[in-house]
């Protein structure tokens, strides 16, 4: 803004003339000065934690649901699966697992087993171990002679994972 020399009154700004005295602007960089400083002063917000209580959602029907499930999982590739459970370590990734037998899917161990599906060979089996982990289904799958520790792996096989998951997920 300028002022015309002589008259103290009339002031040419950017898109007026104006007659009388005229408040300056403050400039843009005082603007964003007291805009960071007024921002500062304000205390960061407090995150709340919140524990999550963790409630199972398996329960005996469930667990019925799995067993005729697997069932006819197995008659269909010509296997037969009765549960068993055995006192064995377990071995996951060359690692000790937690794991033990859980009806309701309470989070006693590390792998909470609410079903298991056993194929008894004579030398060779496969056994299945329906777990939850973290409120999460997870298979094991064992397959050796019968040996301890038993090393198990996670079973990627699709079609059981997506029943195992969806009679989880059912109300």
């Amino acid at each position: 803004m300028t002022t015309l020399t002589g008259c103290s009154q009339i002031h040419f700004g950017k898109d007026a003339v104006t007659i009388g005295n005229v408040k300056k602007e403050k400039s843009t960089k005082a603007k964003i000065k007291k805009a960071q400083s007024s921002s500062k002063k304000t205390a960061p917000k407090k995150k709340k934690v919140v524990k999550k209580k963790i409630v199972s959602k398996w329960d005996i029907k469930k667990t019925q649901k799995l067993q005729k499930a697997v069932n006819q999982w197995g008659k269909a590739i010509g296997q037969s699966y009765p549960d068993v459970l055995k006192k064995n370590r377990f071995l996951l990734n060359k690692k000790i697992i937690k794991i033990g037998y859980s009806l309701l899917g309470k989070n006693d161990y590390q792998y909470n087993v609410v079903a298991i599906a056993n194929e008894n060979f004579k030398s060779w089996h496969n056994t299945y171990l329906f777990c939850l982990m973290k409120d999460k289904p997870v298979i094991l799958l064992d397959q050796s002679k019968n040996a301890n520790p038993v090393m198990v792996k996670v079973v990627k096989g699709k079609k059981l994972n997506k029943d195992f998951s969806k009679i989880y997920t059912e109300k």
